[in-house]
């Protein structure tokens, strides 16, 4: 008998003791409001900043090593210029007056014939 006595009375301490923390938890809350409200709202705003100031990092060294990069293709195609492979393709100089002259040319404003476009509907019929 004494042994199925003695789980009874640790069962009813255990609950005893969860009770009562729960109570002190609670009483702790209204006591104190910094730490229910104040505690986790300063320590997501500590960590968050925490955390966006290791993302920036992250996308800086990112753009550090582009633009070691394309730093590194500048000085190669300087060092191919002097060379020469750089300015073997020199494009003609084209002038928008020159163009319009050859494409005047080409083309005569004053002499046209004049062609109806037939409408969707009328291409149809025939």
């Amino acid at each position: 008998m004494t042994q199925s006595s003695e789980p009874k009375v640790q069962s009813e301490g255990a609950a005893k003791g969860t009770a009562t923390t729960e109570k002190a938890f609670k009483r702790w809350g209204r006591r104190s409001p910094f730490v229910r409200y104040g505690l986790p709202m300063i320590s997501l705003t500590v960590l968050g900043s925490l955390g966006l100031a290791q993302l920036l990092q992250g996308s800086k060294d990112i753009a550090r090593v582009k633009d070691d990069q394309e730093w590194e293709i500048i000085e190669t195609r300087k060092a191919l210029s002097r060379t020469g492979p750089v300015h073997a393709y020199n494009p003609k100089q084209i002038s928008l007056d020159d163009e319009l002259k050859a494409l005047q040319q080409k083309v005569d404003i004053s002499n046209y014939e004049y062609k109806k476009i037939p409408k969707p509907n009328e291409g149809n019929r025939d």
